[in-house]
């Protein structure tokens, strides 16, 4: 069957229990990234190994954290999330999200010669919240009736994420310490929304190219 991007309508504790077994697999495989970083090392992202060859760590260093509060809060926020849009956006549109998310913090970690480290998945998080609030937008008009309540919800989410981010940008201070006993990088968060955003929008336009998908007698 053609993906149409309809956002499923499963409800109940089918869709609760998919929710509670994708948050148990982020969990293991952060677990196993931040046991083998311990064991092995190389995992966070560290400028002056990535200069010298260690591209992997664009991506391995948003799979381990800075302590295991760091690691459950990251497993929190995601948990949280897959609840939030779990009847309103689908699946594939929220791997997009958090792919993009991906995608946009490992794109600022290789150009931000600023950034000397880097460890977590609050970045790809953010992607993760900002596609799926513009996915929401996208298809609340498939919703039925709430479909305009949805609508005013997504585009009060966009912009309550952009007021945080610009909170977070004009302060400036990368090196104050945050909630969690460190400092956040900030740009991370700018360039994870952006990159969910971006993904979920190109998909959004390549569906609308491609038109409704042709069904057959």
């Amino acid at each position: 069957m053609p993906w149409t991007g309809l956002p499923e309508r499963l409800l109940g504790p089918r869709r609760t229990l998919g929710v509670g077994a994708w948050a148990l697999v982020f969990a293991l495989m952060s677990m196993l990234a931040q046991n083998q970083s311990t064991v092995q090392g190389g995992w966070q992202f560290v400028r002056t190994a990535y200069d010298a060859g260690a591209w992997w760590q664009l991506f391995s260093a948003q799979w381990v954290h800075l302590g295991w509060i760091h690691a459950g809060a990251n497993v929190a926020g995601f948990s949280v999330l897959l609840l939030i849009f779990r009847n309103w956006v689908d699946a594939r549109w929220q791997g997009l999200a958090l792919g993009g998310g991906y995608v946009g913090v490992a794109v600022v970690l290789a150009l931000d010669t600023h950034c000397a480290w880097y460890a977590g998945a609050s970045g790809a998080l953010h992607g993760l919240l900002a596609g799926s609030l513009l996915s929401l937008w996208l298809n609340a008009r498939r919703c039925g009736a709430q479909g305009r309540a949805l609508v005013w919800l997504a585009v009060a989410g966009l912009l309550g994420l952009l007021v945080k981010l610009t909170v977070q940008h004009l302060r400036g201070d990368t090196a104050m310490q945050g909630w969690l006993g460190f400092a956040s990088y900030y740009p991370a968060h700018e360039a994870g929304a952006a990159g969910g955003l971006l993904v979920v929008a190109l998909a959004a336009a390549a569906m609308r190219w491609r038109g409704p998908p042709t069904h057959h007698p």
